[in-house]
């Protein structure tokens, strides 16, 4: 299992795994949670910053992730 590296200065609130069980993305705060952090998991444990909202459902529509999670399955 990969390590993934966390958002320093952030509290990770959750994790979304592809239907592959393999983490795809995390959503983050500052810990004030004025606003909130998407990040896309890489290969290497990395992580890429997608964007911020105010809301943890305006940057799964905004980034698509329900269906980028979906989209990974093995037929």
């Amino acid at each position: 299992m990969m390590e993934i590296k966390k958002p320093k200065g952030e509290i990770v609130w959750t994790s979304y795994y592809d239907v592959n069980h393999k983490i795809s993305f995390l959503l983050s705060s500052k810990p004030t949670r004025e606003y909130y952090i998407l990040y896309e998991v890489l290969c290497d444990g990395n992580l890429k910053r997608l964007g911020r909202a105010r809301t943890p459902t305006e940057l799964e529509q905004k980034h698509k992730v329900v269906e980028t999670i979906y989209k990974s399955r093995k037929l």
